[in-house]
């Protein structure tokens, strides 16, 4: 059992109210902390969450700040999609009160050791992974953070039941950003390329903000790192806590890694196979990768060799990445991959298949440099429908290298997409951007894809 930190404050300002700070709004409430909720969207988006606002005795500011809402708070929580250099941030600062991330908060009164992981990629997969792993390993694993719930909310609602539990969680790097004392007794980043370049100017302040998670761990924590990625293994010289990694190239000293076509076990000196990588159920190198640091961090708190690869061979991977949905009649398989926001991510994706493929892509442009993978687009791609805001910019990039059309909804770019295929081809929607032009989130968006291809299918 972790020793929670008294909090501070009493009258803290909580600045957003999508999930995360709802969440950090009912912990501070749940620990008679009074709470002023501040967020810019005007009050009809906030119909629903009034009545609990009035139940809870909470001050609600919605719309265009007005009037000073930070009076009386001794704290700011700032939501992750909430920069930094927001003016109310720096309002805040300027008065000298503190600036805590919604994960700081919730570290608070976390009771039990927390497993945080973070990375540019494969954040998600590999949590919900660990967390499984956990879980049928005996403990009362809960699973929050950047996906489904917020971790405050988690601490909420987490009930004790006898068993141990653990905290497994996904961590963002603007969740990170403002860190001061968020410990978590096992850590990992999975790997860091270019991402956020709209909140992050430059690449260095995006590492930095990664590189926060081990800010406050000892030599009694654990830190797993990815030996394949040179900028991530920089991280091994500064940290206290103990180093174990994981490479799909090389063999490690501690940890995981890929030789052979197996997966092998580094701990003690000793080396023990523990599976094939055919029997990894998800596909990519990228999820062996995620499933190689699973395994890392389930080891690291005594979850048998047994119990993980039972866990192993039951895991169907994670709703939205790389997702198999449907096969039509003709042969065609059809595939959502709504989580890929980046480049990065579509290159795993196209990389996991060697089947021909039409690709759905596009949304709201993230700067990305498309034309990074214009060989790979020109190898692996055999039709390309482009949706959404960033159709122009695809377009110049790939535009010319295969035959492509363009969708105005998600449902024309499944039948365009179905059309352009034939038996033995696979559709895959793999966006390369962001979903606010069309979408509430990525999930919304691969809920449209999934139910505009069964129609088809059924159809």
């Amino acid at each position: 059992m972790t020793e929670t930190r008294p909090f501070p404050f009493s009258r803290v300002c909580v600045f957003g109210a999508a999930r995360s700070g709802v969440g950090a709004m009912y912990l501070l409430r749940h620990h008679q902390v009074d709470v002023t909720l501040v967020d810019e969207r005007p009050p009809m988006e906030f119909r629903s969450l009034m009545r609990r606002i009035k139940r809870l005795f909470v001050t609600a500011h919605f719309g265009p700040i007005k009037g000073d809402v930070l009076r009386g708070c001794q704290a700011i929580v700032v939501s992750p999609g909430i920069p930094l250099s927001h003016p109310l941030v720096q309002e805040a600062v300027d008065r000298e009160l503190a600036v805590i991330s919604e994960v700081e908060l919730a570290s608070y009164f976390a009771k039990a050791p927390i497993i945080a992981i973070t990375g540019t990629n494969g954040k998600t997969t590999s949590t919900i992974l660990t967390g499984q792993m956990v879980a049928d390993a005996g403990f009362n694993a809960v699973v929050a953070g950047n996906i489904g719930r917020s971790f405050s909310d988690a601490i909420v609602s987490s009930q004790e039941d006898g068993r141990p539990t653990m905290l497994v969680t996904e961590i963002s790097s603007f969740q990170l950003e403002s860190i001061e004392e968020f410990h978590p007794h096992v850590a990992t980043i999975l790997n860091i390329s270019r991402d956020h370049v709209d909140r992050y100017p430059t690449m260095r302040e995006y590492i930095d903000a990664k590189f926060q998670i081990t800010l406050n761990q000892d030599e009694d924590d654990y830190l797993v790192l990815n030996e394949d990625d040179p900028i991530v293994m920089k991280l091994a010289e500064d940290t206290a806590a103990e180093v174990y990694t994981f490479s799909l190239t090389r063999e490690v000293e501690q940890g995981a890694f890929v030789a052979d076509g197996r997966i092998y076990l580094a701990e003690d000196g000793e080396i023990q196979p523990l599976c094939n990588i055919s029997d990894v159920p998800m596909p990519g190198s990228h999820n062996v990768a995620n499933t190689l640091a699973s395994i890392v961090m389930a080891r690291r708190i005594g979850v048998s060799t047994d119990s993980l690869l039972k866990t192993l061979a039951k895991f169907k991977g994670v709703e939205h990445r790389i997702e198999y949905v449907a096969t039509s009649s003709d042969g065609v398989e059809f595939y959502n991959d709504s989580k890929a926001t980046n480049v990065d991510s579509l290159e795993k994706a196209l990389l996991s298949f060697q089947k021909p493929l039409i690709l759905v892509a596009g949304g709201k442009d993230k700067q990305s440099a498309y034309e990074r993978l214009n060989s790979l687009i020109k190898e692996r791609v055999k039709g390309l429908v482009l949706i959404g805001e960033a159709r122009p910019l695809i377009k110049k990039a790939w535009g010319g290298l295969v035959e492509t059309r363009e969708a105005g909804s998600i449902e024309e770019a499944v039948k365009i997409a179905a059309g352009m295929a034939r038996g033995g081809d696979v559709v895959l929607l793999s966006p390369a951007c962001a979903s606010f032009d069309m979408f509430k989130d990525f999930e919304d968006r691969g809920d449209h894809f999934k139910r505009a291809v069964r129609a088809y299918v059924e159809h």
